[in-house]
């Protein structure tokens, strides 16, 4: 006789049980929260390389207009005003920027063709609409430029003017007084021996932010108007601005550590003592504190800071197309003295 003996597993299939899972959740949370910064950190480095690169590659076209004309662009074409003739009236002259005139050195000869550089910003061509451009090298990806537009009756007629975030430094004291105490680019072409302090330690160009606000100006790339294109440090010299633009015979602007807390500094922040972005129009001024970009309406369209989303400070350029890192915390007559063309001062920071 034979047996056959069978033997026969029952299988069973076990599950995680909630507590399990729960624990699997929270490690797969925790992994995400500790790579999430680093992911948004190297995001935000490229992005700032790409901004690194606009402002490199604006500085170098500047270069090329110098080339070719043999003088700076003229950040503006607004006429000495005053009794000294030593004020700019940026109110005046046909309000193009410096941004417009070096269009065919970025690639961008068809969108130059479409300006009137002898009809002012506001009375360009309606039906080209060459203000609304957003090319993209005027845009730095940190900030959401793209599809922001001033676009203000009062401001800008029937024309809109497409945002962008960089800007030339046309003085370190008040844009008016830039006949005086210079930067840069200024109210007419500049020979580039005027850079007396050196191209490679004078500061040109930088950043700024932009507002999603049809009247908030600054961005405006295509007009010459003071947190648009242009800024002033706002950093007072040995005798204070006012008397500066009015004497008959200015003396050589040098930054004064006494009146550093009226400077613009990068991304200057909001308190009862602190300056603020000179606009026509300041809208929403609530809105902007919150934004952490204070504005003043109607001051006089003197002075703006410095602006950018990346963590501590903003990108510049200096005038050789070198491109450097301006810390928030650079000290005022520093950030005055790197605006200014010839104050003689060498400091860093």
């Amino acid at each position: 006789m034979r047996i056959v003996v069978s033997h026969s597993k029952k299988s069973r299939w076990t599950g995680f049980t909630l507590v399990e899972l729960l624990v699997v959740i929270a490690i797969i949370g925790v992994l995400v929260a500790l790579l999430l910064p680093a992911v948004q950190a190297a995001r935000e480095a490229a992005r700032r390389l790409q901004c690194q690169n606009n402002l490199h590659n604006l500085a170098l076209a500047v270069l090329n207009y110098e080339s070719s004309h043999n003088a700076l662009p003229p950040s503006n074409d607004a006429p000495l005003t005053g009794p000294n003739q030593n004020r700019v009236n940026l109110k005046l002259g046909t309000q193009l920027s410096w941004i417009v005139r070096i269009l065919p050195f970025v690639e961008q000869q068809q969108l130059y063709d479409q300006f009137d550089l002898d009809v002012p910003v506001r009375q360009q061509d309606a039906t080209l609409s060459p203000t609304s451009a957003q090319p993209a090298l005027l845009a730095c990806p940190s900030d959401q430029t793209i599809s922001r537009f001033l676009q203000f009756s009062r401001l800008t007629g029937p024309l809109a003017f497409g945002k962008g975030n960089y800007a030339a430094y046309a003085s370190p004291e008040h844009v008016e007084c830039q006949a005086v105490a210079k930067g840069s680019l200024i109210y007419e072409p500049q020979p580039l021996g005027a850079i007396q302090d050196g191209t490679s330690r004078t500061l040109m160009l930088t950043e700024v932010r932009t507002r999603d606000e049809p009247s908030d100006q600054r961005g405006a790339w295509a007009a010459a108007w003071v947190g648009a294109s242009i800024l002033g440090a706002d950093m007072h010299g040995t005798n204070r601005v006012l008397r500066i633009c009015h004497q008959s015979s200015p003396p050589i602007y040098l930054p004064n550590p006494i009146w550093s807390r009226f400077a613009l500094l990068p991304n200057s922040g909001v308190g009862p003592d602190l300056p603020r972005d000179d606009l026509y129009y300041c809208r929403r001024s609530a809105e902007a504190d919150l934004l952490g970009m204070p504005c003043w309406p109607n001051r006089g369209d003197t002075s703006a800071a410095p602006r950018s989303l990346h963590f501590g400070g903003v990108n510049g350029a200096h005038v050789d197309g070198s491109v450097r890192w301006i810390a928030n915390e650079i000290e005022a007559v520093v950030l005055g003295s790197l605006v200014c063309v010839d104050d003689g001062l060498i400091l860093s920071q």
